[in-house]
C-alpha cells in the first residue's frame, strides 16, 4: 500500500513541477519583453528631457551623426556592434531598426558590415549554446507552444536548403529559426554557411538606412517599401510552408496508426 501511495504522489508531483516550470520560463519571457519596452522609452524620454530638441535635430542630420561617427570611430562602431550582437542573442527585439540605424550612420556597406559581423557571432553563441543545452536554452525567449508550432524541420534531407531559403527571404521568422538550428542534425560548418543567406535582409534595411543618411528620402522610401512588401510574401510563404509539414506530419502519423491497426 505504500508503494503505491508513493507512485501517486509521484504522479501528480512530476506534472505539478513540470507546469511550475513552464509558469516561471512564461513569467521570465514576458518579464524581459516588458523589461527591454521599458528601457527603450525611459531611453527616449530621458534623452528629450535631458536633451529636448536639441537630441531631435541632432539625429535627424545625417550630416552631424556622421561628424560624431569619425569623431569616435572606434566607440561608435563597437556599440553598434554590441547593440545588434543582443538584439540577436534576445531575439524579442527587432533588428531592422539597428541595421536602419547602421546604415544611417555609417553608409550602406560599412553598416552591412558591422550588422554581419554580429550576426555571426551571435548566431554561432546561439547555436551552440542549443547543441550543448538543448531546448532548454529556446524556452528562456520562446514559449513552448510557439517553438512546437515550427514543424518545417522534421524532414533532415532538406534540412539545409530550407533553413537557407528561409533566412534568405524577408519576413520570415530568423530569431526562432536561428534558435531552432541548434535542435536539428545540422552541423556548425553548414550552419555557418547558411547564415549568409541573411545578408539580402540586412542590406534592404542598411540601404534603406543609408539613403536617409544621403538625404534621398524618395528613393530610400521606395526600397523600404519594395522590402515591406517582400517581407509580407515571405510571411506567407513560411506559414504555407509550415501548415504543409504539418499536414504531412499528420498524414504520416494516420498511416502509422492505420499500419499498427492492420497489423493487429
Amino acid at each position: 500500500m505504500t508503494g503505491i501511495k508513493e507512485n501517486n504522489n509521484c504522479r501528480i508531483i512530476r506534472p505539478a513541477q513540470a507546469a511550475y516550470r513552464r509558469y516561471r520560463r512564461r513569467v521570465f519571457q514576458r518579464s524581459m519583453a516588458i523589461g527591454w519596452v521599458v528601457v527603450t522609452i525611459a531611453v527616449f524620454v530621458l534623452i528629450y528631457l535631458i536633451w529636448g530638441e536639441t537630441a531631435i535635430d541632432f539625429f535627424s542630420d545625417p550630416t552631424r551623426v556622421r561628424a560624431m561617427v569619425g569623431n569616435y570611430p572606434v566607440a561608435s562602431r563597437l556599440i553598434f556592434f554590441i547593440a545588434n550582437f543582443l538584439q540577436v542573442i534576445i531575439a524579442i527585439i527587432p533588428g531592422e531598426p539597428f541595421e536602419l540605424a547602421a546604415g544611417y550612420a555609417f553608409g550602406a556597406l560599412e553598416g552591412t558590415i558591422i550588422c554581419m559581423a554580429a550576426i555571426y557571432a551571435a548566431s554561432t553563441l546561439i547555436f551552440l549554446l542549443v547543441k550543448r543545452y538543448g531546448r532548454s536554452v529556446i524556452e528562456l525567449f520562446f514559449e513552448a507552444e510557439r517553438i512546437d508550432q515550427v514543424r518545417l524541420f522534421r524532414a533532415p534531407g532538406r534540412l539545409n536548403i530550407l533553413m537557407y531559403l528561409l533566412l534568405f527571404i524577408p519576413g520570415t521568422p530568423k530569431d526562432i529559426l536561428t534558435y531552432l538550428a541548434g535542435l536539428t542534425p545540422m552541423r556548425l560548418s553548414s550552419w555557418l554557411v547558411i547564415i549568409s543567406a541573411r545578408l539580402i535582409s540586412v542590406v534592404t534595411s542598411t540601404v534603406s538606412g543609408g539613403l536617409l543618411g544621403t538625404q534621398n528620402y524618395l528613393f530610400g522610401i521606395a526600397v523600404f517599401t519594395v522590402t515591406a512588401v517582400v517581407a509580407g510574401i515571405g510571411i506567407m510563404y513560411y506559414k504555407r510552408l509550415n501548415r504543409k509539414a504539418e499536414e504531412e506530419e499528420r498524414r504520416l502519423s494516420e498511416t502509422d496508426v492505420t499500419n499498427e491497426r492492420f497489423q493487429r
